[in-house]
């Protein structure tokens, strides 16, 4: 069965969720390649050219460019963050044969948004890399926090750092590193507030999370939450909302909970993203400076206990042999589908 997966090449994450994609599915035999979401006429064509009857093709975009290949077996795999998808996407996404999806936040916000098409949570295995593992959870003199993010408002770096100056309002007492991208233009308020402003390639990128004692998000809403699992997996303690697609990634005994209110998105990136009575995840600065403080209270047995059961959880339902059993009995059912459909389909 040939697999084509369509990304966004120029979105870091989508990019990154195709490779892992590709990445299971050839550990399953199959024959998998990326490439560019196609954005006109003429690009669609040419995917076309390179299809067969029984090709089955993984779209990773977003909004308009939720266009079907002719002549395909066509799976949507949507992001979205906020609490409703936009009415247009909606309608676009009803074209497929079927729609993956990564989270049950993103199945839960699909359905509520009017989706009619099937829906399949099926993920790759999150982090099939071996990376550094954290082995003691003394902390660190003083204290270290990590995030990892974009710089835009969604991933809710202005309320982390004004709940970290909070909790630490002498300068010294801990430290907060925020690795976000060059595209960053804005500055550190202090000098205990750790801006790395660069690209980094993945393995020096998985390499930081055990530097660190806890991995602090304040963002306003994850369709997911990448950077957690790859925390989870360096054996870093986590500290963060429960909302989203943290929901799926952690349960109430393996982490720190910073307190929330879900609250209307009022703002948008684009309004293209927009739709009436979005929500997100509110946390103020006064939460985060609060479960800051509670993670300084833990002593090392009961930080290993919040890593340990963490990590058995993400295993449970992202790792290798979870995935590896989703992605292939889907895939058997839909070779069972072409096939009944008169449409013979090797391997």
């Amino acid at each position: 069965m040939q697999i084509l997966i369509l990304v966004d090449l120029h979105r870091v994450s989508y990019k990154l969720i195709a490779e892992l994609y590709r990445h299971i599915l050839v550990s399953l035999g199959y024959d998998a390649s990326i490439f560019k979401t196609p954005t006109s006429a003429v690009e669609r064509e040419q995917i076309t050219s390179l299809t067969k009857p029984t090709s089955v093709i993984i779209h990773i975009t977003i909004g308009e460019s939720f266009i079907p290949i002719k002549g395909a077996y066509n799976i949507a795999q949507p992001w979205h963050e906020w609490s409703r998808f936009p009415e247009n996407w909606i309608r676009l996404l009803n074209n497929y044969d079927e729609v993956w999806s990564i989270s049950d936040h993103i199945s839960e916000l699909l359905k509520k948004s009017g989706l009619e098409n099937h829906i399949e949570i099926i993920s790759p295995e999150l982090v099939p890399e071996e990376i550094p593992k954290k082995t003691s959870w003394m902390n660190s003199s003083p204290t270290r926090f990590y995030f990892v993010g974009e710089p835009h408002f969604r991933k809710g770096n202005h309320i982390l750092m004004q709940g970290f100056i909070k909790a630490f309002p002498q300068i010294g007492d801990a430290q907060l590193t925020i690795k976000t991208s060059p595209s960053c233009e804005w500055e550190s308020p202090r000098k205990d507030i750790v801006l790395i402003k660069e690209f980094w390639e993945r393995e020096k990128l998985l390499a930081e999370y055990s530097k660190h004692d806890c991995f602090v998000s304040a963002s306003l809403a994850e369709g997911l939450g990448l950077p957690i699992a790859e925390a989870i997996k360096a054996r870093t303690p986590i500290c963060t909302n429960y909302w989203g697609g943290h929901k799926s990634l952690l349960k109430k005994n393996n982490f720190i909970e910073i307190d929330h209110e879900e609250t209307y998105q009022v703002f948008t990136s684009n309004p293209e993203f927009y739709s009436e009575d979005q929500k997100c995840a509110y946390s103020s600065p006064s939460s985060v400076s609060q479960a800051l403080l509670k993670f300084c209270t833990l002593d090392e047995k009961e930080k290993a206990n919040l890593v340990q059961c963490a990590y058995q959880h993400l295993e449970r339902n992202y790792g290798q042999e979870i995935s590896a059993l989703r992605v292939r009995e889907r895939l058997q059912d839909i070779k069972s589908k072409l096939s009944s459909d008169n449409q013979p389909v090797s391997d």
